[in-house]
C-alpha cells in the first residue's frame, strides 16, 4: 500500500486522512502530541516546544504548535472541520525527555515536564483521552504516526523501538 509520509519541524502541526504518516525528529525536551479520529481515520500531529506562549514575543508565537494552549486546541478544530469527532479521538504523547541526564531540579529538566504537564491539562479540557505515552528518558526519538491504523512508532537515540 502506498503511503504518503508528511514532516514537520519543531513547532508545525498537521492534519491527515487515509494512508499518510506524519513524522517528525529531534524530539528531545519537546512534546509530540498526536490525535486520532479511529473513526474516521483523521489524524494530527504537533511538535511542541514551549509550555506556553504567554510572555513570549508575538513574532516567536507565530508557529502554530509553539505551546500546548496555542497547537491542541488548534489541532483538534482542524480535525473537526474535516469531519472528525471528538467523542472518537484519542491522544497519544512523546517525548519531554531529560537529554543531558541533568538533575531534576535544573532548568533543562524542567522544561520538559512543563510542557508534559501543560499538555495534558489542555487535553483534560478538551475532554480528550490519552490512550499512550513514551514520555521522559534519558534520550531524543523521532516520531512516525500511521493514520490509517492510530499506531506511533517511536525510534530512540540509542537504537530502540517501541509502538504505542
Amino acid at each position: 500500500m502506498f503511503h504518503d509520509e508528511l514532516h514537520l519541524k519543531t513547532g508545525d502541526l498537521l492534519v491527515a486522512e487515509g494512508h499518510k504518516i506524519l513524522c517528525t525528529g529531534g524530539v528531545g525536551s519537546c512534546v509530540v502530541v498526536c490525535f486520532w479520529d479511529g473513526n474516521g481515520t483523521i489524524g494530527g500531529m504537533a511538535h511542541i516546544p514551549h509550555p506556553t506562549a504567554t510572555g513570549y514575543d508575538p513574532d516567536i508565537i507565530r508557529l502554530p504548535a509553539f505551546s500546548p494552549d496555542r497547537a491542541l486546541p488548534l489541532l483538534l478544530q482542524i480535525m473537526e472541520k474535516r469531519g472528525a469527532r471528538r467523542k472518537t479521538t484519542s491522544a497519544r504523547l512523546a517525548g519531554a525527555g531529560n537529554m543531558f541526564g541533568m538533575s531534576d531540579d535544573c532548568f533543562m529538566t524542567n522544561i520538559g515536564r512543563s510542557i508534559l504537564e501543560q499538555t495534558r491539562n489542555i487535553i483534560s479540557g478538551l475532554d480528550l483521552i490519552i490512550t499512550a505515552e513514551s514520555v521522559g528518558g534519558l534520550y531524543g526519538r523521532s516520531v512516525r504516526f500511521h493514520i490509517a491504523t492510530g499506531e506511533v512508532f517511536i525510534t530512540f537515540t540509542n537504537g530502540e523501538r517501541l509502538t504505542i
